[in-house]
């Protein structure tokens, strides 16, 4: 082809194309991010245009969740029927001309915990071109951040009461007893539990539970592994969070003094009991005065009373 007729051509196909319609419109910024962030935040994503609210208004494709739940996060928000009710419940709205989607969540976020705000690639602009990340790309969008302390007075978990030695199945019946000394609500979602081995090392295992499980000031919880039975008659609110897919923490000796430890989701260890020393007993070792040191004076044997000081 001769110059001559390559220029024309060129021109021709330039008119066809239309008008370039630049970069596409892509995410500018995620907040908050970074730690100690405040439980009552909401979540915020900017964009470089604006964008429709098909899939952010219902939260199929922009999620707020804590940090466990990213990998069912990832596998739900690129799914045809999308991530709604995947996350944590939050109410959207879209503001700043269709540029700035605020996601306030129904309520507190969990305390010390990582969280993840998660954008689709399926979310659009509102002239129908894809939007992309930050750097350009055609990716699933994660940010993420960590919470500080609770707002409000704190709780004050302290280990009251631990049975090793029960009933076979054993399993069915092992249970520590988590008393709240203080003045705000527990949620023990994520915290851990540790036993010491026969090595001297610390087992743990996490605790599981639902929001509804958080413990009042003056409750008192029972954590037990997946195996409990339900076989002692508990007060009525006293919840039950597992720890453990079977027994707790793998199963508490019976050959020796129970020496556990429950640490924040940060990993600070915040209450023992017979770390200081313990009696072996041949059912349940009790605290005698709950807000007193953890040592084996203020530790005696038990038939054990779960959920009751």
């Amino acid at each position: 082809m001769t110059a001559r007729l390559a220029a024309p051509l060129a021109a021709l196909a330039l008119a066809c194309a239309g008008a370039d319609p630049g970069p596409l419109p892509r995410i500018v910024v995620a907040a908050p991010t970074g730690k100690d962030v405040p439980t009552t935040a909401a979540a915020q994503l900017r964009f470089s245009a604006p964008v429709d609210p098909a899939g952010l208004l219902d939260g199929s494709r922009l999620v707020l969740a804590e940090a466990g739940d990213l990998a069912r996060v990832l596998a739900a928000i690129e799914d045809d029927a999308g991530a709604r009710g995947v996350g944590l419940p939050a109410r959207a709205v879209l503001d700043a001309g269709g540029t700035v989607v605020t996601l306030r969540p129904d309520a507190p976020l969990r305390a010390r915990l990582g969280h993840v705000l998660v954008a689709s690639t399926r979310i659009r602009a509102a002239d129908g071109r894809p939007v992309v990340d930050p750097e350009g790309r055609r990716r699933t969008f994660v940010a993420t951040f960590e919470t500080g302390a609770a707002e409000g007075p704190p709780p004050l978990p302290v280990l009251t009461e631990v049975r090793a030695v029960a009933e076979p199945p054993e399993a069915g019946g092992e249970y520590v007893e988590i008393a709240n000394r203080g003045a705000g609500h527990l949620d023990l979602r994520g915290w851990r539990l540790g036993k010491r081995t026969g090595t001297g090392a610390r087992a743990w295992c996490t605790v599981e539970g639902t929001p509804a499980d958080a413990v009042a000031p003056g409750g008192i919880a029972l954590v037990a592994g997946g195996a409990w039975d339900g076989r002692y008659a508990l007060p009525a609110g006293v919840p039950v969070l597992r720890c453990g897919a079977s027994a707790l923490a793998g199963g508490l000796a019976d050959d020796r003094a129970p020496a556990i430890a429950l640490a924040d989701p940060t990993g600070e260890v915040v209450a023992t009991m017979g770390e200081g020393g313990a009696p072996r007993c041949p059912a349940a070792v009790e605290r005698v005065e709950p807000e007193a040191r953890d040592d084996l004076g203020n530790l005696v044997c038990t038939d054990g009373s779960p959920g009751y000081l």
